[in-house]
């Protein structure tokens, strides 16, 4: 459903005054001074309804019309010269009563009771007036010095089928593009003078296109005509309309890409601050705190673990003792040494007692012959075994040869040592060989 700014905004684009006010203000955009750009669908929403850009465009003629009113510095005070400037202008640039006379303190309120159609007719009357300025007649007369073709001046129609179908192009960057199509109608008159009918001649005025998708429609659907004049409408409009609407279109993209990410940015800093607020206001999070236990259940637990790995380790470093290969050979339990006392004095005693069986014995005086063999007998099966003893001693005793006939050298002997008594024990002095030093090169040679 069509609003009413929607309905009042098609009936304005219908008038031919409208078309002429936007090319007035396109022409003499250098001589105006507007400080404020307006565009045409800014126009046309202050015709519906007035607002402060209509304001600023009726002060801005007003102050090209001498003599300047100070009244416009007021803020509705703008009605108040615009109906004086007017009342006496009103039958050189307009048809019919002037709309704007009332009484004094009642011009805004009458002014805005007025129709949109009408309030555009009274700002194309003050266009009339200000383009008949000395300033505006200086400017035309200067542009056509510098030979500035008369076109830019006077607005040509781009194109039509003769006298029946015009369209005009028109428009700028600030104002806008605009696309016209005027439609003559001839219409004849009731009254008969001379026995002549004497006919009226009248234009209906339609806006096509007001924006680049409309524009580009409309191009591709007379350039595709089939009638000649049609399609050369359509390739002028293409020619002058589109390459302007294409620059502006991207200026129109890049300004709303800027506003979206500006827009989106905001957004983030905004989001970031209240997050921020949002973990000021949180409370502290609460600590959880372990239950009391007043038993002694860890500490013996942690005093189990603790032997526990205690007993672990030794059996480890044990297991590690008895598969670990001696430095100069392999071990062998017949061939180790017991290092305790009780060893070390069984086995001076088991050598004190072999010398003294090694000694001769006298013989008898009956001269026994047996007991000689026996003793050579048993010397040599003593021998012998000193000799097996000696060539099985362990390698990790240091021997000389000088020292085996020595008297009292107890000569150490492999015994059984089991694993349990092989802890290390102190060493015990041979005193035996004390008395006679030999240097270790002598018994290594």
């Amino acid at each position: 459903m069509t609003s009413g700014m929607e309905l009042a905004r098609r009936k304005l684009r219908q008038r031919w005054e409208l078309a002429s006010v936007l090319n007035f203000l396109t022409v003499f955009e250098p001589v105006l001074q507007i400080n404020v750009k307006i565009s045409a669908e800014e126009i046309e929403t202050a015709l519906i309804e007035p607002n402060d850009n209509l304001a600023q465009l009726h002060i801005m003629l007003l102050k090209g019309i001498p003599p300047v009113s100070k009244l416009l510095k007021d803020s509705n005070g703008w009605v108040i010269a615009l109906s004086k400037k007017l009342e006496m202008w009103w039958p050189w640039v307009a048809e019919g009563n002037f709309p704007l006379t009332a009484k004094k303190g009642e011009e805004m309120s009458t002014y805005k009771a007025l129709d949109p159609m009408t309030r555009l007719l009274i700002l194309k009357a003050l266009c009339e007036i200000r383009a008949d300025q000395g300033d505006t007649i200086s400017y035309i007369n200067d542009e056509a010095k510098n030979r500035t073709d008369s076109s830019a001046f006077r607005k040509e129609k781009l194109g039509g089928n003769g006298n029946e179908v015009s369209f005009w192009y028109d428009g700028n960057e600030t104002i806008g593009h605009r696309l016209y199509k005027e439609v003559y109608q001839i219409e004849p008159m009731s009254k008969v003078k001379d026995k002549k009918r004497i006919s009226a001649i009248a234009s209906q005025w339609e806006t096509l296109a007001t924006t680049f998708e409309e524009f580009q429609n409309f191009v591709d659907t007379f350039s595709s005509s089939q009638v000649k004049w049609e399609a050369d409408v359509g390739k002028a409009v293409e020619a002058h309309a589109i390459p302007a609407l294409q620059k502006i279109q991207r200026k129109k993209d890049m300004a709303l890409k800027r506003q979206q990410r500006e827009h989106q940015r905001k957004h983030q800093r905004e989001q970031r601050f209240v997050e921020g607020l949002r973990n000021l206001a949180a409370p502290r999070s609460c600590r959880i705190r372990r239950p009391v236990n007043y038993r002694c259940d860890d500490f013996d637990r942690a005093i189990k673990e603790a032997i526990d790995a205690t007993n672990k380790r030794k059996e480890t470093e044990d297991l590690t003792i008895e598969t670990r290969p001696n430095e100069h050979g392999p071990r062998n339990e017949t061939n180790s040494l017991d290092s305790s006392p009780s060893s070390n004095s069984i086995s001076s005693d088991a050598t004190d007692s072999k010398i003294e069986s090694d000694r001769p014995q006298a013989s008898n005086d009956d001269g026994d012959d047996t007991s000689d063999e026996a003793d050579s007998d048993e010397d040599g099966t003593d021998s012998m075994k000193e000799n097996t003893r000696l060539d099985h001693r362990p390698s990790s005793y240091r021997y000389s040869k000088r020292l085996a006939g020595v008297a009292g050298y107890a000569v150490p002997e492999s015994t059984h040592i089991g694993a349990k008594n092989r802890s290390r024990q102190r060493p015990v002095v041979n005193t035996a060989a004390e008395s006679v030093v030999i240097p270790d090169s002598e018994d290594e040679n």
